[in-house]
């Protein structure tokens, strides 16, 4: 019997798709669609940031992901490490 060849993590492509993230207050976003909210006196920054680095730890790889803050009218691309470190790509 054949063992089926694992799928690397798509972060591991180089064609991968990036998470969008859409951030529209200090307290309130959404990742891929799914809302997320910071704490009471939190910063939803911080939130999306644990979160994709969490998606990162499980990926094994670093996740893409494009932040577009509506609170200040732009975006960037980022991509997020297992360890919580942060690059902009582009």
């Amino acid at each position: 019997m054949t063992e089926p060849t694992p799928t690397p993590p798509a972060a591991a492509n180089p064609g991968a798709q990036d998470a969008q993230v859409h951030v529209f207050s200090p307290n309130a976003g959404l990742i891929d669609g799914v809302p997320v909210t910071a704490p009471p006196y939190g910063d939803i920054q911080d939130v999306v940031l644990s979160i994709l680095q969490q998606r990162a730890q499980q990926l094994g790889a670093p996740t893409p992901a494009t932040i577009t803050d509506n609170r200040y009218g732009g975006a960037i691309r980022l991509l997020i490490h297992p360890d919580g470190t942060t690059e902009q790509l582009d």
